[in-house]
């Protein structure tokens, strides 16, 4: 089985469009880019928006594709970005309820190449991996390209690349089942008709499953219908839908207090609260249609709109206030959320190449409009006395309380981009871009009938973007970048007087293309400073506050290493120093939550090669994090932990039997865990086996 770590670079997929190749004037129908077992692709494509070689990119990005999710079981792009530096990703209990965040801040989500808009905090999570075929993550401010609407990434993006039909019929089928009643089954069918000039594909999955935590339990499912029509042999339309829903009942976290020797016989794994409560839920449609044209050997053109729409639904009991009443004791409240978004984007780019003078440009010019409805509401109301210590005070939800906030938010966003990169002779490359971006944005927001924000603010601002790549020796490129961020701010309760949220970021390191038979990665020095940067307000959880400056510089190292057919070493380093630089708020040196200062990642796969053994392979990783801390501002922080997962597969010719454990050794740790910015904690999952039983026809 071909091993392809794509660690360090994406796959040569355009991020608004299918990859579009010319031989003969002709479609190709698939870009593939080969190498001895996968040790390293030679391109990446969501930082540029092209396919462009890693040595010419002046950034940091990483990426996981199909097979490392199917060694290592991952479920979640939770799980997934575990294997990238500098990444703090959400917990499985979180998946309605944070995002992952990328040195030390919140980042976006894309779905191939393309915004979708991020309220809940990870609402654009598809819940599933069924049809990811890469997770890319690009550090750093990406702005130039993607800015200044509800999708623009600060500290950097995380791309889901979606799968595309098979050239050639097939279909896959996966049952899977492990601890806690975990049942699930995913499939997929791919069917070219005609001469293949038309390529179809569906995916979908189904998992239910309870929790290592009392009452709490869960639902996914999700459908992916995909196709790839050539109008003709320079024309191609792609077509890609999803509809995904996630259920779960919610689950409001321990006071950390309550985790040492104080907790009074509290189970660490108990559920306080409203265990009768409607399940939390968040609803994605999205449909993306993308008309790419050749004009010429040298010049391309891709039109792409995307209606995406999401609904949430958020039913959660929790405790009133951070303190106990007695003993073990809270006051508990209930709290109605629901929300409701849509997003139309629209997207035009015109991308070619120039040569003259010793020098070779490629340039990409494009336009992005993007308009967004935000409506949400907010109710709570006390409904008695639970002890965490005693599972029978456990109380009814009863009815959903009133809504008493309201906000509602209209964001329109227009810009033009600008991409020039440039070859100058075989060492040196530059990337500059720059982009204008102007944002329109009806805020409103009212409490008990008494409306606080009622505004309406209209600002344009240019993000440039410069950077080179130099390569030293072959196999070893140096590269230093320079870029701003800017994006509009919607959906913040409470905040009076929103200003657009700005970063700028530096970034240097050097790139590694295999020096050394099968060793590539990246290694990276940076800083980025962030203005009006939204945190939850110390003082009401409910609501929000943009703090003045926040600063985040450390170094990453992300490397694999494939000497051959027989192994896959992953290594995976970030030391974060991130803090509050100024404000009027917030303590000053206070470091932002959930990010450790040191997390280390290393994972290995073992493929057999004898006769005897052949299709059998072995994996195991390695997880490691120092102190997170629980609130802004800072008062407890979440223990380090180290957790060990192993995985084995054999392809035993008629099917595949995978078999993967979570949490070897049992550690009994906790994970930070920011519920209405609360300091509490969830448990760490204990260890955990899975079994999947998979056949590809």
């Amino acid at each position: 089985m071909k091993i392809r770590l794509f660690l360090t670079a994406a796959a040569a997929a355009l991020s608004s469009s299918t990859a579009l190749a010319e031989e003969a004037g002709a479609w190709v129908n698939e870009l593939v880019v080969t190498a001895n077992r996968g040790v390293t692709v030679s391109t990446a494509g969501s930082a540029t928006r092209t396919a462009t070689p890693i040595e010419e990119i002046p950034q940091s990005i990483q990426a996981i594709n199909r097979t490392l999710i199917e060694d290592q079981d991952l479920r979640t792009v939770g799980d997934a970005l575990v294997n990238v530096s500098g990444v703090a990703p959400q917990g499985q209990m979180e998946l309605v309820l944070q995002a992952p965040k990328i040195r030390g801040f919140d980042t976006a989500y894309l779905i191939y190449g393309l915004p979708a808009y991020n309220l809940p905090a990870s609402a654009s999570d598809p819940g599933s991996l069924i049809n990811v075929a890469r997770v890319e993550v690009a550090k750093g401010p990406t702005s130039t390209l993607y800015g200044g609407g509800t999708g623009a990434p600060l500290s950097g993006l995380v791309n889901l690349v979606s799968m595309d039909p098979a050239a050639s019929a097939g279909a896959s089928l996966a049952i899977r089942a492990g601890s806690f009643n975990t049942l699930g089954v995913q499939g997929s069918v791919d069917a070219p008709l005609g001469d293949g000039r038309v390529r179809l594909r569906l995916a979908g999955d189904h998992e239910t499953a309870d929790s290592f935590l009392s009452a709490v339990n869960s639902t996914r499912y999700s459908v992916f219908p995909t196709a790839i029509i050539d109008l003709t042999d320079r024309t191609r339309l792609t077509v890609r839908g999803q509809y995904s829903r996630v259920e779960q009942l919610e689950y409001a976290g321990l006071p950390v207090g309550l985790t040492g020797g104080g907790g009074g016989g509290v189970d660490r794994y108990g559920f306080a609260g409203a265990p009768d409560a409607p399940q939390t839920w968040v609803e994605n449609r999205m449909a993306t249609a993308t008309l790419s044209h050749a004009i010429s050997d040298t010049w391309t053109a891709d039109l792409s709109v995307r209606r995406f729409e999401n609904r949430f639904r958020e039913y959660g009991s929790f405790p009133f206030t951070g303190a106990p009443a007695f003993g073990t004791t809270y006051a508990f409240a209930s709290a109605y959320l629901p929300s409701e978004v849509e997003q139309t984007t629209v997207s035009a780019t015109v991308r070619g190449r120039l040569e003259g003078g010793g020098l070779i440009h490629d340039l990409l010019a494009g336009i992005d409009r993007d308009e967004t409805r935000y409506d949400a509401a907010l109710g709570f109301g006390l409904i008695g006395f639970v002890d965490y210590a005693n599972p029978a005070t456990n109380l009814s939800f009863g009815a959903p309380p009133a809504l008493s906030d309201i906000q509602s938010d209209r964001m329109t966003s227009t810009a033009v981009f600008i991409q020039d990169q440039v070859a100058v002779g075989e060492r040196l490359n530059i990337t500059a871009g720059l982009r204008w971006t102007q944002i329109d944005i009806k805020s409103r927001y009212e409490s008990g009938g008494i409306a606080f924000v009622d505004s309406r603010d209209k600002e344009d601002r240019w993000t440039p973007r410069i950077g080179a790549t130099y390569r030293v020796t072959p196999g070893v490129s140096a590269f230093a970048g320079y870029s701003e961020g800017f994006r509009g701010l919607v959906a913040a309760f409470g905040v009076t007087d929103p200003k657009p949220e700005t970063s700028r970021s530096y970034e240097a390191g050097l790139k590694l293309a295999a020096p050394i038979p099968g060793l590539t990665g990246t290694l990276a020095a940076y800083q980025i400073l962030r203005r009006n940067v939204v945190t939850a307000d110390p003082s009401n959880p409910f609501s929000s506050i943009q703090s003045g400056e926040q600063r985040a510089r450390g170094f990453e190292a992300d490397l694999v290493y494939e000497p051959g057919a027989s192994l896959s070493v992953l290594g995976a380093y970030a030391y974060t120093d991130a803090e509050v630089t100024r404000d009027n708020r917030l303590p000053v040196g206070d470091r932002p939550t959930r990010t450790p200062e040191h997390s280390l990642r290393l994972a290995a796969r073992y493929r057999f090669q004898s006769e005897a053994l052949k299709g059998l392979e072995i994996g195991g990783g390695l997880t490691a994090v120092s102190d997170r801390e629980l609130t802004l501002p800072n008062t407890t922080a979440a223990d380090g932990s180290v957790l060990l997962d192993a995985q084995a597969a054999w392809d035993l010719g008629v099917a595949k039997l995978s078999v993967s454990v979570v949490n070897l050794a049992d550690e009994a740790g906790f994970a930070p865990y920011p519920y209405l910015a609360r300091a509490v904690v969830a448990p760490l999952q204990p260890r955990s086996a899975y079994l999947t039983l998979s056949r590809s026809f």
